[in-house]
C-alpha cells in the first residue's frame, strides 16, 4: 500500500538535494511533478512514473539523486520500479 505522506516527505528531500545540480535545469522537477501528481489525482502520472524510473536507475551527474528518487518509489509502490525508456 503506497505511503503518500512518506512519498511527499522524501520528494520533499529531493526537491531540496537536486534543485541546484545543475545551473539553469530545474533536476528537481520530477519530484514537483509527483507532488502535484499526488495533490491533484492521488496518484503518480505514467509520465512522471517513467521519469522516475530513470532515476531510479542512474549516474554520474545525476547519481546523487538515485537514492532519494529510490527511496520515492519504495514508498509509492514497495518496490524500486523497473527503469521505463
Amino acid at each position: 500500500m503506497p505511503n503518500l505522506l512518506q512519498a511527499r516527505e522524501l520528494c520533499n528531500e529531493f526537491i531540496r538535494e537536486m534543485a541546484d545540480n545543475r545551473r539553469g535545469k530545474d533536476d528537481a522537477g520530477v519530484a514537483r511533478e509527483i507532488l502535484t501528481d499526488l495533490s491533484s489525482y492521488g496518484r503518480v502520472m505514467p509520465a512522471h512514473e517513467s521519469k522516475l524510473s530513470r532515476w531510479c536507475h542512474t549516474g554520474k551527474l545525476f547519481k546523487r539523486g538515485m537514492p532519494i528518487a529510490q527511496k520515492i518509489s519504495m514508498a509509492l509502490y514497495d518496490r524500486i520500479i523497473p527503469r521505463q525508456d
